[in-house]
């Protein structure tokens, strides 16, 4: 049996007088908070804006932010379950090298969790047309190139929701399941909650579940929350950049 598996299921090290609260009802006002309020408020949202443009993008991007950040608090750290040290985020617990992990993890998995998603879509579908026309990538650039479009998304997009969504799936959701089960079962649960949490098409939700774990043994092995940041915010950048760059190709045909 590997290291990691025998590690106890508090995990360690923590500060001195960190919560070890961990009942099934925190998860519940998590997942009822996180989920619940960001689809009721998209509901609305999709209701009163009914075209698709950078400020509805930002609207839901903003909405994601408040949504995660704010159940992360109100439900975690305000109520005493969960403290911004236990997880490293304030103070900051920050390593440069960090940074190159980021890129290096982005280099080798995301053409092998695009290429295994591309070819689970197109099993499952027959082909990549409900990918193309998925509402992610309507989010991400509603109104094909623009320098305003691109900046709003990759501010965004790129580091504003990583923050947000690091904090509240592997801060809150993996720390509720580390402490009561071992790194594997955490690992897994927590990434199928982040999946679902992308649910759009086949491909989003498969390449969201391998983020998710890797994320997650990321924040295993550095009890910071900003290692997982760091990687989410370059993989998200990268996608943003690479979509702009194809639309600003396509202008030049």
């Amino acid at each position: 049996m590997s290291e990691i598996d025998t590690v106890p299921v508090s995990p360690s090290p923590q500060p001195a007088g960190t919560p070890a609260r961990s009942s099934w009802w925190d998860l519940l006002l998590y997942l009822l908070l996180g989920f619940g309020l960001f689809f009721a408020a998209g509901l609305v949202l999709r209701e009163y804006l009914q075209q698709a443009s950078i400020l509805t993008s930002a609207l839901i991007y903003s909405l994601n932010f408040i949504v995660f950040f704010g159940t992360v608090y109100l439900a975690g750290v305000r109520r005493g379950i969960l403290s911004w040290a236990e997880i490293g985020f304030l103070p900051p617990r920050w390593n440069w090298t960090w940074l190159l992990l980021a890129f290096g993890i982005v280099m080798v998995f995301n053409p092998i969790r695009v290429a295994l998603a591309f070819v689970i879509q197109y099993l499952i579908e027959g082909s990549l047309d409900s990918l193309m026309r998925s509402a992610r990538m309507t989010i991400f650039a509603p109104d094909g190139f623009t320098w305003v479009s691109f900046f709003v998304t990759l501010a965004l997009a790129g580091v504003a929701a990583p923050i947000a969504e690091e904090l509240f799936f592997r801060g809150a959701i993996y720390t509720w399941f580390r402490r009561r089960y071992r790194v594997w079962v955490s690992v897994l649960a927590s990434s199928l909650l982040f999946a679902l949490g992308h649910a759009d098409t086949f491909a989003v939700v498969i390449t969201s579940f391998i983020l998710g774990a890797v994320n997650a043994l990321v924040f295993e092995r550095t009890r910071s929350i900003w290692a997982p940041i760091a990687v989410h915010a370059v993989n998200n950048s990268l996608a943003v950049i690479l979509v702009y760059l194809a639309l600003a190709f396509n202008l030049t045909q």
